[in-house]
């Protein structure tokens, strides 16, 4: 997740610059339950729902019809599988990091997923059970090429990043447009210090966003935002310019929006997670 180029929307005051038909109960009534829905239908209501955001009414599909319409969901809510088949059991990922520095902020990551979901789909692993394992990379060549990575089962924060005294001083840089200083008074430290803690638990929420099978969005609402996506394979729309969303932003506060939540719901029931 890419935050170098992120637009000013939250520096604030930071001085630092069904039920199934049961009344006949028979085989025929089963059986059309779990036929699969036209696709004109699913279309329909696909055109209806916000951008991006797979609101209760395309959630009620039968099995058959998010299996046989599975790229036409993908492509119009930007999602796919990302996690290998063995990450998630019965809908539940055991997540392992092995640094004592990840594991505050992984824990916040996973408990923003579950409050979210309202049921446990990260739970804690150990080093010898775990189907996620988080730890730190070195960013890519030339080592800023991301903040955190996620393939497969593997998470990665960006190390060079993370120990870096002013490394979110640039991101805040690039946020408001303005010079940034170094914290001087406490209360600036103290602003510093809820920016720093924000953004790696969001980037860590992020990623474990694409293991459930999210995309990018360009809404910087979305805890799943970027700054820029191309129209291929899973991916709806081309974007270079972010949409405001609600207003708020993301990728500070770590705070799920409803299409991140609604996206997520979409994936379970297309089977990644």
């Amino acid at each position: 997740m890419k935050k170098k180029h992120l637009l000013a929307s939250l520096l604030a005051s930071l001085t630092i610059a069904t039920a199934l038909p049961f009344s006949l109960g028979s085989h025929f009534q089963t059986q059309a339950y779990a036929k699969t829905t036209a696709k004109k239908t699913v279309i329909s209501r696909i055109q209806k729902t916000p951008d991006l955001n797979p609101t209760s009414s395309v959630r009620s599909f039968s099995k058959a019809t998010y299996s046989q319409y599975k790229s036409t969901f993908n492509k119009e809510y930007n999602v796919d599988l990302m996690s290998k088949p063995s990450v998630f059991n019965h809908h539940q990922a055991l997540v392992y990091t092995p640094s004592p520095q990840l594991r505050k902020y992984l824990a916040v990551s996973m408990k923003t997923w579950n409050n979210a979901l309202g049921t446990t789909v990260f739970k804690t692993g150990t080093s010898t059970n775990y189907t996620i394992r988080v730890g730190f990379g070195t960013g890519g060549q030339n080592g800023s090429l991301w903040d955190g990575l996620y393939r497969t089962n593997k998470l990665w924060v960006n190390k060079s990043h993370f120990n870096s005294n002013s490394y979110i001083l640039t991101v805040l840089e690039a946020v408001s447009g303005k010079k940034v200083s170094k914290p001087k008074t406490a209360a600036d430290k103290a602003a510093y210090d809820k920016y720093y803690r924000g953004f790696w638990e969001a980037t860590i929420t992020h990623e474990l966003g694409h293991s459930l099978g999210l995309d990018h969005t360009p809404y910087l609402d979305d805890i799943m935002y970027a700054q820029s996506g191309e129209s291929a394979g899973s991916i709806k729309y081309s974007w270079t310019t972010s949409k405001t969303g609600n207003g708020s932003f993301a990728g500070f506060t770590n705070k799920l929006s409803n299409r991140d939540i609604n996206r997520a719901k979409l994936t379970k029931l297309l089977g990644y997670w």
